[in-house]
This record gives C-alpha cells, sequence and structure tokens, in this order.
C-alpha cells in the first residue's frame, strides 16, 4: 500500500487549488457587479441631453407669447422653466455630480447656468411686461450653448467611463473563465485520479484477500507437503460412522532422518519428507475420514476412525511398510524406517489435542526402547511421564536442599584382600517419593543437562570426604559425557581438591567409553589437562557394547574397568572369563591396572584371583554405605586383611542370603 502514499497529498492539493479559485471567482464575481452598478450609474449622465431641449422648448414659447400674447405660451414658458430648474437640480446628485466634481469646467459652467436661471425667476413671474421677456431672452441665449456644452462633456465623459467599465467587465469574465475552467479541469483530474486509485484500491483488497487467505492456509497447512499442520490437526477430526466407534491417533517418527539430512543435505531431506508425505496419504486415503498431519521435523500424525483397537495398530503398520520401501530421491534409492505410537479413545468428549500428546508419549517409548516398531499408549505409560516430569522438576533443587548425598563402595585388591579405593556414587531420597534409584535419576539428570552440577557437587564431596580415610586409600568419581564435553570439569576438580586441601593423587575420575566414541579429540584433551593436575584417570564400563581396544591406545589410563556384564555365570561362561584374560594382557602392556565390577561370590573371586586381576568391586565385597560406615568398614578389613577378607565374605554371603 505505499505505492499509494501520495494519493492523501494530491486530494489535499486538489481541494486547495478548488478552494483558492473559489474564493477568486467570488472576488471577481464582486467586481463584475461592481463594475456593472457603475455602468448603470453613468447612463444618467445622458439626462443631460434632454436639458437643451427643454431650454429651446423655454425661449421658443417666450418668443411666441411675446408675437402672439397668448396665455397658454406663457403657461408653457413658465412650465418648462421650472422643468429646466429640476433638471439642473437633478445633475447635482448621483452619478451627475460625480462627474460635475471630477470637471472643474464644467462645474463653472453649472454654476454659472445656476445663476442665470435663478436670475430670471422675477422676470417668469412677470411676463405680461414686454421689457421682461425681452431680458429673459436675453439671459437665456447663452443657456443653450452651456447646457450642450456641459452635456457633450458628460457623454464624453461617459463613453470614456463606460469603456473602462467594459474593458473591466471584459477581463473579468475572462478571469472568471479561467477560474471555472481551472476548477473543472481540478474536479475532472481528481475524478479520473480517484478512479485510478479506486482501481488501486480495488486492487489492493483483492491482494489483501488473497494474502489473508494464504496465510490462512499457511498456518493450518505445512509448507513443504501441503498437509495440515499441528495446530489444523485437532481440529481436523471428522465425525465417526456408525461401524465406527474409536477414534486413534498416530504419530510416526522417521528413524535416522537426521542423518540422511546431514549426509545428503536439506533439499535432498525435504524432497525424502515430501516422499513419505505422499505414502503416508496414500495409506491413510483409503479409510473414510481418516486424515493425515506433518506436526513438524520428521514427525508425522494420522487421525483415524476404526471398529477396534487392532485396526488402529493394522494400520499403523501398513503405514510403517510403506515407509520401509525404498525412495528413489534424485536417482539415488534411500531406504529408511519409522517408529509409531497409537492412543484411542472411544469418549466422544476426548478431543484429538489430548488423544495426539497420548499417541506422542507412546511413540517416544517406542522409539527409546525398540525403533520401528508400534506402540500403545495406556495409562502406566502416562504415570511414568509425569513421575520423570515430577523428577526432573525437584532434581533442579535436591543439590541445594543436601537431598543427595554420596554414598561409597569399597574397592579391594583381589590379591592382598586390603581396601585400596572408594568409589562415591550419587544417591537421592526424595522428601516424598523416598529413596529413588541412580538408574532412574542419573538418565534424567544427564537429559536435562543437571548432571553437571551434580557432577561438581559429588566431586567436592568425594575430595573432602577422602580426609577421612586412610592416606593409601583413592576415592572415585564418575564423569558424564556433558561434563566432559562442556569442559568445565576442571576447574570443578581443580577448585575442589584445593578447597578440600586432598593431593591430586588421590582423587581417581572414572570415564565412560562412550565419551570416546564420536570424536575423541576434545575428550583426550579434557583428560589431559585433568592428567597434568595430577589426578588418576580410570575407563569405566569396558566391554558394554561399543569397546574397541583403540580406546585403550588413545589414551593412557592408569585403571580399566571392566564392566559387571562379563562376570555373570563366569563359572560356566568361558567366554566371559577369556575376555577379562585378554584385557589383562593389554593393560600390563600399558602399565594399568584393571578393575573388574559386579563381583557377588566367592566362586568369583577365586576366578578372579586366578586371572591375576588387580581389583574387584561388588556386593560381595561392600555395598555403597555412607562415609562414616565405610570408614568403620575399611577400619575393620585394612589391619589384618587375610582373615578380616574371609570374614567378610561370609558376612556379606548371610547379607546376600537375607536380602
Amino acid at each position: 500500500m505505499k505505492r499509494h502514499a501520495w494519493f492523501p497529498q494530491f486530494a489535499i492539493v486538489v481541494i486547495v487549488v478548488l478552494g483558492i479559485a473559489t474564493v477568486l471567482h467570488a472576488r471577481v464575481v464582486q467586481d463584475t457587479a461592481d463594475a456593472v452598478r457603475d455602468s448603470m450609474r453613468f447612463d444618467v449622465s445622458w439626462i443631460g441631453a434632454h436639458g437643451r431641449i427643454e431650454a429651446a422648448q423655454l425661449e421658443a414659447y417666450l418668443a411666441r407669447y411675446a408675437a402672439m400674447g397668448r396665455q397658454a405660451d406663457a403657461d408653457r414658458a413658465e412650465l418648462f422653466y421650472q422643468i429646466l430648474l429640476g433638471r439642473l437640480d437633478s445633475w447635482n446628485v448621483g452619478g451627475y455630480k460625480e462627474f460635475l466634481e471630477s470637471s472643474p469646467e464644467s462645474q463653472q459652467a453649472y454654476e454659472e447656468l445656476q445663476r442665470l436661471l435663478v436670475s430670471i425667476e422675477p422676470a417668469m413671474t412677470d411676463l405680461q411686461q414686454a421689457s421682461s421677456i425681452s431680458t429673459v431672452l436675453d439671459t437665456l441665449e447663452p443657456v443653450g450653448a452651456m447646457i450642450e456644452k456641459i452635456g457633450a462633456e458628460a457623454t464624453i465623459s461617459a463613453v470614456t467611463k463606460a469603456a473602462a467599465i467594459r474593458q473591466t467587465l471584459t477581463e473579468k469574465q475572462a478571469i472568471q473563465h479561467y477560474l471555472v475552467v481551472a476548477a473543472l479541469l481540478s474536479a475532472g483530474i481528481m475524478l479520473i485520479v480517484s478512479a485510478f486509485q479506486n482501481r488501486n484500491l480495488r486492487r489492493a483488497h483483492a491482494e489483501v484477500r488473497r494474502a489473508a487467505d494464504t496465510f490462512a492456509y499457511l498456518a493450518h497447512h505445512d509448507p513443504l507437503t501441503g498437509l495440515p499442520n499441528r495446530t489444523a490437526f485437532p481440529d481436523a477430526d471428522q465425525p465417526a460412522t456408525r461401524d465406527e466407534r474409536l477414534t486413534a491417533v498416530v504419530v510416526i517418527d522417521l528413524d535416522g532422518f537426521k542423518l540422511i539430512n546431514d549426509t545428503w543435505g536439506h533439499m535432498f531431506g525435504d524432497k525424502l519428507l515430501i516422499a513419505a508425505a505422499r505414502r503416508l496419504e496414500d495409506v491413510v486415503s483409503t479409510g473414510s475420514g481418516h486424515v493425515v498431519a506433518r506436526l513438524g521435523g520428521d514427525e508425522f500424525a494420522a487421525l483415524l476412525h476404526v471398529r477396534d483397537q487392532s485396526k488402529a495398530e493394522t494400520m499403523a503398520q501398513r503405514m510403517l511398510e510403506a515407509l520401509k520401501r525404498p525412495f528413489d530421491i534424485e536417482g539415488s534409492s534411500v531406504t529408511i524406517s519409522a517408529t509409531a505410537g497409537i492412543a484411542t479413545t472411544a469418549n466422544a468428549i476426548q478431543n484429538a489435542r489430548e488423544l495426539l500428546a497420548d499417541a506422542d508419549l507412546a511413540q517416544s517409548e517406542a522409539k527409546a526402547h525398540r525403533k520401528g516398531s508400534v506402540a500403545i499408549y495406556d495409562e502406566a505409560l502416562r504415570e511414568t511421564v509425569e513421575r520423570r516430569l515430577k523428577l526432573e522438576n525437584d532434581l533442579r533443587c535436591a543439590v541445594g536442599r543436601d537431598e543427595i548425598t554420596p554414598h561409597y563402595q569399597i574397592q579391594v585388591d583381589i590379591g592382598t584382600g586390603a581396601v585400596v579405593g572408594v568409589e562415591a556414587l550419587a544417591r537421592w531420597h526424595h522428601p516424598q517419593l523416598g529413596p529413588i534409584s541412580p538408574a532412574e535419576f542419573i538418565p534424567i539428570a544427564e537429559a536435562s543437562g543437571q548432571i553437571v552440577d551434580i557432577g561438581k557437587y559429588m566431586i567436592a564431596c568425594a575430595c573432602r570426604d577422602a580426609l577421612r580415610l586412610p592416606p593409601d586409600v583413592q576415592v572415585a568419581v564418575n564423569l558424564s559425557v556433558i561434563q566432559i564435553m562442556q569442559g568445565e570439569v576442571m576447574e570443578a576438580t581443580a577448585d575442589a581438591l584445593m578447597a578440600a586441601g586432598l593431593p591430586p593423587e588421590r582423587l581417581k575420575l572414572e570415564v565412560t567409553e562412550s565419551v570416546m566414541m564420536a570424536d575423541a579429540k576434545q575428550p583426550i584433551a579434557v583428560l589431559s589437562e585433568l592428567r597434568y593436575l595430577g589426578v588418576s584417570l580410570a575407563l569405566d564400563d569396558f566391554g558394554t557394547g561399543y569397546s574397541s581396544l583403540s580406546y585403550l591406545t588413545k589414551f593412557h589410563w592408569d585403571e580399566i574397568k571392566i564392566d559387571r556384564a562379563f562376570l555373570q555365570n563366569l563359572d560356566t561362561d568361558s567366554v566371559g572369563l577369556s575376555v577379562i584374560e585378554a584385557v589383562l594382557v593389554l593393560a600390563r602392556k600399558t602399565g594399568a591396572k584393571v578393575v573388574v565390577e559386579g563381583v557377588e561370590t566367592q566362586e568369583q573371586m577365586e576366578l578372579l584371583r586366578g586371572t591375576g586381576c588387580d581389583i574387584g568391586q561388588g556386593y560381595f565385597l561392600g555395598k555403597p554405605a555412607p562415609i562414616d560406615l565405610v570408614c568403620a568398614q575399611i577400619r575393620e578389613i585394612n589391619p589384618s586383611r587375610p582373615a578380616r577378607l574371609h570374614h567378610m565374605a561370609q558376612k556379606n554371603r548371610h547379607d546376600r542370603s537375607s536380602r
């Protein structure tokens, strides 16, 4: 609309021009009226011409009276005398007076004429005397010439002024003509421009309507695939038929789409999403009233009306099967899979938005445990999610409220039975829910980023509590991937050691091998700084599914901790024992000690002792406990190690049987 911003200014200019023209036209009309009045006023000057005739009539009747002596001629002479006096009086008013005043010569002649006529008034009252008539005639002799002269000058003056008035009228009429033409032209231009502006406004209104329609469409549709979007999806519900008793929502998420996007580019990924949308439409369109939508990213949803839940599962499986077929994108064959979650209801009050949230939960659960599958929503899943949200929220204040405390599990030298270390393990006692398992709250802390604060707190507690342990006992603390990647662990460790006054060699930091998976450059840089600080470093949970022998050579580890999975059925499974022995050989080459987690039985201890493993850790040797109990346990074991080890084994065996 900016391109028409000139129109208001133009309209103002035209209105001003019309106003000025109107004012000028009114002024010219007034001037014309004045000129007309002037012309009418100067027409009176012609009255002077009749004075000559009246003077001649007066002389003629006087002469006839003198010759014939008839009284009628005397009466007529007296009448014309009075008329002539009245004529002179009329000259002294109005336009004729203005003429006389403007001409000194005519004014003098007028006064002389008036004096002559007044002078014969006595004689005119007594015409019976012959001497009177003669006197009057002698006196009247120059009157005619004088009147004629004054009249001629008056006529010339009137003609001159009339010509000037006509010139003025002509000029004013021309100006009026121009003003009228200007006004008409301005009005015409205004009408033309208004018509043009109205046409532009109609076009602008049409553009606005089209834009509004476009915006309304975009507000409810995905611009890439043309499918309804998340906003429109809850309103896309269609009334079910008599045979369709359930409303179902299926949420579908493509597996591995990010990798395809990163590998082939976003344009390739967009074309894949469009192709996937068309396939989902083909499957969903087979049912009456079904709707498919794109929720965002690589997530789709379908609204179905079905007879029962099994029909919804069948439709979901068909959609997943359709997506599994290879896609031909830009001449390349691409294969993907998808995971689906389903929520159904027979309640007419429950809307699609609620079902969408439930189906999304089911889909997330399926994706977390088994990609490529279909999960059905149930109330237990909602309770799990609500519990997770509560734990995530309460976890933010747990450290500040001293709800999270460190427990320590001893690590025993397998050969001597002496306690050589303890591992700090976080324990959370929720004020309402009671003890929360680390297996539950640690993943939540890692996903929400709160593991950084918890890790910093655990390092500080471990350094402080280590001062209560014997000088030859190390304390170990686990580091998360997030702590390593954010690069704050160096400062946190240095601050904790300085605050507690603990020698760095008494602190051991354990890192899982998953830290080394994606890009080992940053982890190695952080670990190198920690080693420069003087702390010991251990590779934790070795062999948990991502094992690579290259991890043992990329960095010099002080300890390698073998996961507890290799100890299960160790007495009957020779493969697990062979793995432990192989790791021992590699560890000896690199100078690292081998720690085995999950020691549960005396038999496992004997087998590990036979392999030459260095350190054992597990419930058979000691459960995680607060620092006071651990200190007492260490004092009990370390003074007489062999006897105490046998006594400890008997005690833990009894504890396990009572669990």
